[in-house]
């Protein structure tokens, strides 16, 4: 049975339980409640669940694969590479800002 399956119980109205919790927790460590020489109940953490990378469908890495081919060569034949180099190289000499160093 999983955690989310049972009936759920908030601890944060009773300070002790809430300290033992704490402590399980913590320490990663199940604890066994007892009375007197009775066991009650086992007090086991609850690890939370693992995230798992998004697969990709074989359709949705060759969409991906197409959209990233047509968009190589995207600016061809609408803007001028050398006159946009040296609009930039023009742009960064008169600049007011200070230089970046890496």
């Amino acid at each position: 049975m999983m955690a989310r399956d049972l009936k759920r119980i908030d601890s944060g109205n009773v300070l002790e339980l809430l300290r033992l919790v704490e402590e399980v927790r913590e320490s990663d460590e199940p604890r066994v409640l007892g009375r007197d020489s009775e066991d009650l109940a086992i007090l086991t953490p609850v690890k939370p669940p693992e995230r798992r990378a998004e697969r990709l469908s074989a359709d949705e890495v060759a969409r991906s694969k197409e959209g990233i081919l047509r968009a190589v060569g995207g600016w061809k034949n609408i803007v001028d590479a050398e006159a946009f180099r040296d609009y930039i190289r023009e742009r960064r000499r008169t600049s007011s800002r200070p230089p970046v160093h890496l």
